[in-house]
């Protein structure tokens, strides 16, 4: 039994040391890559432009790229994990309707979403640097390659014109209408059993994009990046282990359509499921209109909108 431990305690220091190897495959000369705070500044031109123009990766913190330890260094977040908490998100309405028909589409078109392939990796200098870092990220963490972390299905996509939205979403786009947003994407989640996504501040990618760059400057996003917010809405009842986590606190014993507000650019969070039904959300990014806001500020978890 000792030497079976002893064996044990080998293979882990050898594993160590391989991800230890890895890291330093990584490792920059430039120790800490230098942006604003992303509620000051996010992907404006200037930004951009001090991108293009290194071959650092923008993600690097201490010589190493990292999704997490950047987002650590560059949201306004305490991250004291001791600190009382309360006003991490806001539970601003209860959408209520059938949408069974909805989520009946939504498992026949969605795909499954892990780590590695959920963004194109390619398609801005930005989306290629966070990748390695969350990459080296779960390295670190787990010695894991991947993670899977959820199924998903865009619905609703601002950057194709002729065909924004496809069909069989109609309540969806009823609760985009009943928010007031300036919707830019709509997604449905579905999380089961063994999916999560790491803890994480929401970089909002999409919009280093070529595609995306006139809606987000068009609509002031690269000067005041709280003008694009980001709502969630649960599309079932909590269930035991269904797991959402923001800042310091849980969020739990939900009923199906609270609509979830919070700070994208401050507040970090995460998700799992380790329970046994799956976990259904749908999420809608975009512009804020005076009548988001006046939900925004007005709005309880008692206040209805029928659908």
């Amino acid at each position: 039994m000792i030497s079976n431990i002893m064996e044990k305690r080998r293979q882990l220091k050898d594993h160590l040391k391989e991800i230890d190897d890895k890291l330093l495959e990584y490792k920059n000369t430039k120790e800490t890559y230098t942006d604003d705070d992303y509620l000051d500044d996010h992907l404006s031109d200037d930004m951009k432009e001090r991108h293009a123009n290194t071959d650092a990766n923008v993600f690097t913190v201490d010589g190493i790229p990292s999704r997490w330890e950047h987002n650590k260094l560059h949201s306004k977040w305490h991250y004291d994990t001791l600190r009382p908490t309360g006003d991490e998100f806001k539970v601003i309405c209860q959408f209520q309707g059938d949408w069974s028909e909805e989520i009946k589409h939504a498992y026949e078109d969605a795909k499954e979403d892990t780590l590695r392939n959920y963004r194109p990796r390619d398609a801005s200098k930005e989306d290629h640097d966070m990748n390695d870092g969350e990459r080296l990220d779960m390295l670190k963490a787990g010695g894991l390659e991947d993670l899977a972390a959820m199924w998903n299905i865009v619905f609703y996509n601002a950057s194709r014109p002729d065909k924004k939205y496809i069909k069989g979403y109609d309540k969806f786009l009823k609760i985009i209408d009943e928010l007031g947003l300036d919707c830019h994407q709509g997604r449905v989640h579905i999380q089961r059993l063994g999916q999560m996504t790491p803890m994480h501040i929401d970089n909002q990618m999409r919009y280093a994009r070529e595609k995306w760059r006139k809606i987000w400057k068009d609509g002031g996003g690269d000067k005041d990046p709280l003008k694009l917010r980001r709502f969630l809405i649960a599309l079932t009842d909590w269930d035991y282990g269904h797991a959402w986590h923001f800042g310091n606190t849980t969020y739990s014993q939900y009923r199906a359509g609270e609509c979830v507000a919070y700070d994208w650019t401050g507040v970090p969070h995460g998700t799992a499921n380790f329970g046994f039904t799956d976990r259904l959300t749908l999420q809608l990014t975009g512009f804020i209109t005076d009548k988001t806001k006046e939900l925004m500020e007005a709005g309880h978890k008692d206040w209805i909108i029928k659908v």
